[in-house]
């Protein structure tokens, strides 16, 4: 014998792949977010070094650029953008505090400090020339690190030319270029250094997160090759059978016993309960057709005979029907009496019209009637229904209130249709609405 699949085992197998296979991706998820703080810190690292390096350079070469332009000018906004820089700018320091974030207490960052150091060396130099410079221009109010240095005496005794010629060649003679060059050189040496490990870091951050992405490819490929898995399944064992179930319902035919167990276990007692009782399927096919409460014909039966009067030869009517203000009737004297209102105007309009005809209630207080044989110039006879019995639902009892109802007709011969028979019928039924209501209208 055969084995049966069932769907339950199928959902449980499912379940647990599903299950392990979200795991996978929360630790993948997981890893690789780290992964990804980690390669942007190596990034913002990066970033950080060349900044920095850039900044300690341009910050060295400013401070000797205007140390000689106010030896060879004697200009004093030489002299106080050289103590701006110096004093409150001061790059050389920013940068060094940027890079002590990522590389404090390292040997490269020791390096570049001790560079640091002999560079605030090298400006005791050019206090020195900027010192013989101002005393030369007779410069007042000068920055408190000029005015402390004391020139030698030697110094003082020089002529004024000779004193420019002095602090020109104190920035520009070989011992001054040779410790400058001595300073970059330990800074770009330091800064390579620096800029080499965090490359490292950032290439092993991205290693890592290349490694990570080929993990989550491939636990992406696995839950598609499932989902697809579980598709061919689903399609064997659930889909097919229940077209051929569909299928048979259609024909009113016994179910073929295929697909999954459960299904086939569904077959077979639905083959029996159809075999033994076929009346009481009719029955059920009645109820399906009917509303229950006013046994008309309800919403689905409605739909499928005017599909197909609309694909027929026979000329109909199509009665679309509204009881006024039902919902305000409805809350003021209850649901139970508004049920009645709604068999009574069931059995009214049953009565008003042929047995040939359908009555069909299509939703809460709407209802609506096929009048099959009946063409435009017949309306007449649609009115006179239709006036017969809102004379009888105007007339009041001690049960049940008076109501009226308004009604949009629509023929199949009518002229300038719209898109569909039914639309034209609502328009209409909404003139009549928007009209005073308790009347009837014709497309």
């Amino acid at each position: 014998m055969k084995r049966k699949i069932k769907i339950q085992s199928i959902s449980a197998w499912s379940i647990g792949i599903a299950l392990i296979l979200t795991v996978v991706f929360v630790v993948i998820l997981h890893y690789g977010k780290n992964e990804v703080k980690r390669f942007e810190d190596a990034t913002d690292q990066y970033i950080v070094c060349e900044n920095a390096a850039r900044q300690l350079q341009d910050g060295s070469d400013y401070l000797t650029e205007q140390v000689r332009l106010y030896a060879m000018t004697g200009e004093r906004n030489y002299l106080d953008q050289y103590f701006e820089e110096a004093d409150v700018t001061k790059r050389r320091e920013q940068a060094l505090e940027s890079l002590k974030k990522y590389f404090d207490k390292t040997e490269a960052f020791q390096s570049l400090q001790q560079a640091m150091e002999d560079s605030k060396e090298l400006m005791l130099t050019e206090y020195h020339s900027l010192k013989l410079v101002a005393t030369v221009m007779g410069e007042k109010d000068i920055p408190a690190e000029l005015e402390q240095l004391d020139l030698p005496e030697e110094e003082k005794q020089l002529s004024q030319k000779e004193k420019l010629e002095k602090a020109q060649k104190l920035v520009s003679n070989n011992e001054y270029r040779n410790k400058r060059g001595t300073i970059m050189r330990e800074v770009s040496g330091c800064l390579d250094q620096l800029l080499e490990k965090t490359k490292n870091r950032q290439q092993r951050a991205n290693t890592i997160f290349s490694d990570m992405y080929l993990k989550l490819e491939i636990a992406i490929m696995i839950l598609v090759i499932l989902l697809l898995s579980i598709c061919i399944i689903v399609r064997k064992l659930i889909v097919v059978p229940l077209v051929y179930y569909n299928k048979s319902i259609m024909e009113g035919e016994i179910f073929p016993v295929i697909g999954a167990a459960e299904l086939q276990k569904w077959a077979e007692t639905y083959n029996k309960v159809f075999k033994e009782n076929e009346e009481t399927q009719r029955l059920i096919r009645r109820q399906a057709e009917h509303d229950a409460m006013t046994d008309a014909l309800n919403r689905g039966a409605f739909e499928k005979l005017l599909h197909m009067y609309e694909n027929g030869d026979t000329p109909y009517a199509l009665i679309l029907i509204d009881v006024d203000t039902f919902k305000t009737v409805n809350d003021m004297y209850g649901h139970a009496v508004g049920d009645e209102i709604l068999k009574k105007v069931t059995g009214l309009l049953k009565k008003a019209f042929r047995s040939i005809d359908h009555v069909c209630r299509i939703g809460g207080d709407e209802f609506a009637i096929i009048m099959v044989e009946m063409t435009s110039d017949l309306k007449y006879t649609i009115e006179e229904k239709i006036k017969a019995v809102n004379e009888e639902l105007g007339t009041e009892n001690e049960n049940i209130p008076a109501v009226s109802l308004s009604v949009g007709v629509a023929f199949s011969d009518r002229e300038n249709s719209g898109k569909s028979i039914f639309k034209d019928a609502d328009k209409a039924l909404y003139y009549v609405k928007e009209n005073g209501r308790n009347g009837c209208k014709f497309y």
